[in-house]
């Protein structure tokens, strides 16, 4: 294994979303390393300074806003040929003043929609797809009931944005009928392992199991890619493939896998931070440890007790 020893840099970045889920980003002056890319608004963490207190300082010296309150959002590990940059993303939940640029930096609001046609630095693309996935996933279970259109509406109130139909029927006619009952609903899907299905059912993604995907060597063409992990050696060869987003589990005791174990919070935690993709919580994850789920380096959770109802 090659060890890094070039020096890391701590950056700290803003995700900004105004009510309407427009987001906010400035553009590098033409002078400047990576001039005309847009970017998210940060920079330098200073010695004994925590991470809000730099993004506050950073948010009032470019943009002259305040940040009152911010909360983890994705953390991201880049090699640049001379510097370990590490990118502390946090989502900034309530700020005040009006956003300009307090450096002659254009300053604009996008739509979501709009940023995947923006040129980006390498280390900030990540986020501009974690920013289109949602926080939460349930996982369809295989007894899920005949009454699926009953239960969205609850699955809905419940903050969910994506379904992974694991438990769902292989046939296309009726997986072409829930993708759509999702897709009306706003609601993601994942099918399981089947590449070629998802565009013949109009699904969003695929979510490949850790063996298909330990077979494949490049990543499948079909919207989203979504990895199973397990472990350290998982998570890499999902880096590999450049999947979007995994699973990582079990990070808790289950009570559908009794004899797996555990990761538990510190090991998750030390093999989320810094992915280029987004990591979501698998197995005995319950809602209320959302913010441990994003202190510790994840996206979201992915559940099926946790939102599905009983």
């Amino acid at each position: 294994m090659t060890v890094d020893t070039s020096p890391r840099l701590n950056v700290v970045a803003a995700v900004i979303r105004d009510d309407d889920g427009n987001v906010l980003l400035s553009q590098r002056l033409a002078g400047k390393h990576q001039g005309g890319r847009w970017e998210f608004p940060g920079g330098k963490v200073e010695r004994g300074e925590t991470l809000h207190q730099a993004l506050a300082r950073e948010l009032h010296e470019e943009l002259g806003i305040d940040s009152h309150d911010s909360c983890s959002f994705m953390t991201i590990d880049h090699q640049y040929p001379d510097l370990h940059v590490r990118l502390h993303f946090r989502e900034v939940t309530r700020w005040s003043g009006v956003p300009h640029g307090r450096e002659q930096q254009p300053v604009k609001w996008f739509a979501s929609s709009d940023l995947s046609s923006l040129e980006f630095p390498a280390a900030n693309k990540p986020i501009v797809t974690a920013l289109s996935l949602p926080e939460r996933w349930v996982i369809l279970p295989s007894d899920y009931q005949s009454a699926w259109p009953s239960v969205l509406p609850f699955l809905m109130q419940s903050g969910v944005g994506g379904v992974y139909l694991r438990g769902a029927p292989l046939e296309r006619e009726r997986l072409s009928e829930m993708v759509e009952l999702c897709n009306a609903n706003g609601l993601k899907t994942l099918l399981r392992n089947d590449v070629a299905m998802v565009s013949a059912v109009g699904a969003d993604g695929v979510h490949l199991s850790c063996d298909v995907a330990a077979a494949m060597s490049a990543r499948p063409e079909c919207g989203l890619v979504s990895v199973a992990c397990h472990n350290q050696f998982e998570l890499d060869h999902a880096e590999r493939l450049g999947a979007d987003m995994v699973m990582l589990s079990p990070v808790n005791k289950t009570t559908t896998h009794p004899h797996a174990v555990p990761l538990g919070w510190k090991t998750f935690s030390s093999w989320a931070t810094g992915r280029p993709y987004s990591v979501y919580a698998l197995g005995g994850v319950a809602e209320k440890e959302m913010s441990k789920v994003r202190d510790s380096g994840g996206r979201g959770i992915a559940a099926i007790s946790a939102f599905w109802p009983s």
